[in-house]
């Protein structure tokens, strides 16, 4: 890992050639090798996260499909123009479910769809 305040640098970040990696840092880039995930274990917990998200995204996606439906949505949330609406519609989705067990989530899914 190098760290380096050369101004070449300064406005550098993400992969290169799959292999290596310029973070930012504050006021500095960090040079490092690509991180190997494929050893990744994930909990049954962080499984269950990803899955309440992945539905959560179709929900918006699926409001956000046509004009119409954005402007629809907006009005109901009470968002204003300059906040973004599709991570209003994440929110909106995960907060309504986030008691029910997962289950229950997928099986109810399909009826949340307008």
């Amino acid at each position: 890992m190098a760290i380096t305040n050369n101004p070449l640098f300064q406005q550098v970040s993400g992969t290169v050639g799959g292999m290596i990696v310029y973070k930012k840092y504050y006021d500095k880039t960090v040079i490092s090798k690509k991180p190997d995930m494929s050893r990744r274990v994930l909990s049954e917990k962080q499984l269950e996260s990803n899955e309440r998200m992945r539905l959560a995204t179709i929900y918006a996606k699926h409001l956000y499909r046509t004009d119409e439906d954005k402007i629809k949505a907006r009005i109901r949330l009470k968002l204003p123009a300059h906040k973004s609406l599709f991570h209003a519609l994440v929110k909106e989705h995960l907060d309504q479910h986030m008691q029910m067990p997962l289950e229950e989530v997928e099986k109810t899914f399909m009826e949340d769809l307008p």
